[in-house]
């Protein structure tokens, strides 16, 4: 079941997370150096040379093509991150200061925004209209939370529009921190704020408190969180965390987004009581790398360092009800096709299809030549999926052979795979 490898896309340095726009043919792109790519993929929506069929008698063509490819699609570059203080701790005296990073984006679900978040603890949010229309501005900065978070922020996550509060911005730190955020309270943060304000601000404001626009914060977990989800009614937040423990808490509550926007309102005090822990998995002693919540809600999956996929039942939160092993090496991202099947994206470099209860590995669907997984996402439409790795590209693959192929009939031929590997090793190797 090999996915058609296309163009990659080259960034000026390693991407760490992406995100397609809901809406148009651009990405974005958290870059390790602290900046955000704004890219242009509908130019990449062809197949790569790289490809065994078109390899031979084009080597030459590669070289002339490879020196004009390199910024085709860059649209711009917006340095959100690269002051901020990084909050990552040093584990050995052999390693040098860590420097800035942007780690993690999203776009809101009508892609008018992006947030991003970086190592630094804070949380940006940028106008996509006008951060993708020029190639160097921070004019598209709308606002910023320092210190949004006390260690550098891993991962984000918004709230359906129909969750019990309304659309929060959900963030999760280095150290187990969990945050919910007012997206429409965090315009006060920032110098950046476009709609700047006159009222001068004590300096010791909130200085014991949390930052202006978090609704609630939660410190259940040990170790980085690696991923957030929801069930279907949004009524309940997961968060896997690598301390091998998922959290559990729900967000029914009488929290009143609307009030939070009414004037006065940044002068009450937060209420994070109101939302409350359910509460936790056993330790799995095993790191939780990856999330995501299948079958109408009633299984979630999370991926493991051990290269397991631990499968709970809804509601039943301490041990799982299976496992399903298989992965070489570790799953560190997942990405939901159906209410059946997955995609995971493992340390091993290989992206590959599974099918949950009954489990079945269906097939590969592309491969990064040794090089881990970090991150995958779909394109609007989820007609290309995009990865990273450990280099500067980002992977582009037709995704549309999941539809084509019908993967819930299980009509994936062993021989597939082999042919899924074999092409996209010699991909991968042009990449590099």
């Amino acid at each position: 079941m090999a996915a058609e490898a296309l163009t990659p896309i080259d960034c000026s340095d390693q991407p760490l997370d992406i995100a397609f726009h809901p809406s148009r043919d651009i990405l974005a792109a958290a870059l390790v150096d602290g900046t955000v790519e704004f890219h242009d993929f509908s130019t990449r929506c062809i197949p790569s040379l790289s490809n065994a069929a078109h390899a031979k008698g084009n080597a030459k063509k590669d070289d002339v093509d490879d020196d004009n490819d390199e910024d085709d699609t860059i649209l711009s570059t917006i340095e959100v991150h690269c002051n901020d203080i990084p909050k990552t701790k040093i584990r050995s005296a052999i390693h040098s200061e860590p420097s800035s990073s942007c780690r993690t984006l999203l776009f809101s679900s009508d892609g008018e925004y992006l947030y991003t978040a970086g190592n630094g603890g804070s949380i940006a949010c940028l106008n996509t209209e006008i951060a993708s229309s020029y190639h160097s501005s921070s004019a598209s900065i709308v606002w910023k939370v320092d210190n949004a978070s006390p260690h550098g922020i891993n991962v984000l996550h918004q709230l359906e529009e129909n969750a019990p509060p309304g659309p929060l911005l959900v963030s999760g730190d280095d150290e187990g921190v969990v945050r919910l955020w007012d997206i429409r309270l965090c315009s006060g943060n920032s110098e950046n704020n476009l709609d700047r304000g006159n009222k001068k601000k004590h300096p010791f404001d909130r200085l014991m408190g949390l930052p202006q626009g978090c609704v609630a914060s939660f410190h259940e977990n040990k170790d980085y969180i690696s991923g957030f989800a929801t069930d279907t009614t949004c009524n309940t937040l997961l968060a896997s965390s690598a301390d091998g423990v998922m959290s559990v808490i729900d967000l029914r509550m009488n929290y009143d987004a609307n009030a939070n926007t009414k004037q006065g309102a940044e002068n009450d005090p937060v209420k994070s009581g109101q939302f409350h822990l359910i509460r936790q998995s056993d330790n799995q002693e095993d790191e939780l790398l990856s999330i995501c919540v299948l079958k109408g809600g009633k299984k979630v999956v999370c991926g493991t360092q051990t290269g397991v996929l631990n499968i709970w039942s809804w509601g039943i939160w301490g041990d799982v009800s299976d496992r399903f092993p298989g992965h070489p090496q570790s799953i560190d991202t997942l990405l939901k096709i159906d209410e059946r099947t997955l995609l995971t994206g493992s340390s091993d470099g290989v992206v590959r299809v599974i099918q949950i209860q009954p489990d079945k590995m269906l097939g590969v669907l592309g491969d990064h030549g040794g090089f881990p997984v970090e991150k995958m996402n779909f394109s609007s439409g989820k007609k290309l999926l995009g990865s990273v790795s450990h280099d500067n590209f980002i992977r582009l693959w037709d995704a549309s052979i999941l539809a084509d192929d019908d993967v819930e009939d299980n009509n994936i031929e062993e021989s597939s795979m082999e042919e899924a590997e074999s092409s996209a090793i010699g991909f991968a190797s042009k990449a590099k």
